[in-house]
């Protein structure tokens, strides 16, 4: 999956779509979040929550390196 910004109520998140649901945070280490887009609701896997779009983007940049 691919590493996405999304606005998430007063913070960016990047993050990707996951199979994983919210109840395995703690069992393989990650920051599973379930979130609503568009009525829609998706568990995403989350590398940083930032308070500003550009951080977001410059967090995207480093996440997204081969």
């Amino acid at each position: 999956m691919k590493w996405k910004v999304v606005a998430n109520g007063n913070s960016y998140l990047v993050c990707r779509k996951t199979w994983h649901s919210p109840l395995w945070m703690g069992i393989v280490k990650k920051d599973i979040r379930s979130i609503t887009i568009h009525n829609r609701s998706f568990s995403v896997e989350v590398f940083a929550d930032c308070s500003t779009s550009q951080l977001a983007h410059k967090l995207l940049t480093l996440v997204e390196r081969p």
